[in-house]
């Protein structure tokens, strides 16, 4: 009777070992699926990333997707919250400087991580919020204040897929700082939409098209100055007889009037920047 009842209380202790933890994520961190058990979908994406066993979960995540796919720069993985499929986006490599590897990790409703390599092991170095859908295309690596190092351009996609004018958040710059090996947020450049570089002007090209402004800008002591800018009244004109181009130029942080013309496209050079027609 004895034997038959420490049994009993053994098999107790079993299964009450066996049930997961009382955190959010669960146990289970061998598999590609993030098993979510106390947080419904829903609210998972209004939660800030801020707490250090979200923050470790998803790093460990990461890391260990970026350790086995070892000969591949560019991939995605799919992970479940509570039936619905997440996908995560890895860019590494020399994505900024051919002297050090980088890894930016994009998970699509919510976050950026951005990792690097120390003693050839990987490193979580920042969490940055996102503002939007990550599509396949929207994460760019190009030298965006021509400093020699190439900085990380994100295009946010609206739940409707295309960009809302009403609202800021089109575009994100992170200006990558080889010092301090990181992102550093260019928040100025957040409410355009139209972006475009020119490498041999080393100047930035920046336009809201449903407002109508359209500006090319220069660096000046690491910071934008505005150079140039076209006025169009297209988008809010519907009567094509009463568009206009309005042309003004810079003159010691004045603005200048040059001139007006009806019916006038904006220059074909802005638009080969903006990458209209392509």
């Amino acid at each position: 009777m004895k034997r038959f009842i420490s049994v009993i209380i053994l098999s107790l202790v079993l299964i009450q070992a066996c049930k997961p933890g009382k955190g959010p994520w669960g146990k289970n961190k061998s598999t590609d699926t993030l098993s979510v058990h106390a947080v419904p979908y829903e609210v998972l994406l209004t939660k800030a990333m801020d707490s250090a066993e979200q923050l470790d979960f998803f790093r460990d995540y990461c890391i260990r997707k970026l350790d086995s796919h070892k000969a591949e720069n560019q991939f995605y993985t799919l992970a479940v919250f509570e039936g619905d499929t997440n996908r995560i986006q890895f860019y590494k490599g020399n994505i900024c400087t051919d002297q050090k590897q980088h890894a930016l990790v994009g998970f699509e409703d919510r976050n950026l991580f951005f990792f690097f390599t120390k003693d050839n092991d990987w490193r979580m170095r920042q969490v940055m919020n996102g503002f939007g859908k990550i599509r396949d295309s929207a994460i760019q690596f190009c030298d965006v204040n021509f400093d020699g190092f190439k900085d990380v351009s994100i295009i946010w996609n609206y739940s409707a897929g295309i960009c809302n004018c009403s609202a800021p958040g089109c575009h994100d710059v992170y200006l990558y700082n080889n010092e301090a090996d990181r992102l550093e947020h260019l928040p100025e450049i957040r409410s355009y939409y139209d972006f475009g570089l020119s490498a041999e002007e080393k100047s930035i090209y920046l336009g809201e098209h449903c407002k109508g402004f359209y500006g090319k800008y220069a660096w000046e002591n690491g910071k934008l100055r505005i150079q140039e800018e076209y006025a169009s009244n297209q988008w809010s004109e519907t009567d094509t007889c009463n568009w206009h181009l309005e042309h003004f130029i810079y003159c010691d942080g004045e603005r200048v009037p040059a001139y007006t013309i009806p019916n006038l496209p904006l220059p074909e050079k802005w638009q080969q920047v903006f990458g209209w027609g392509k």
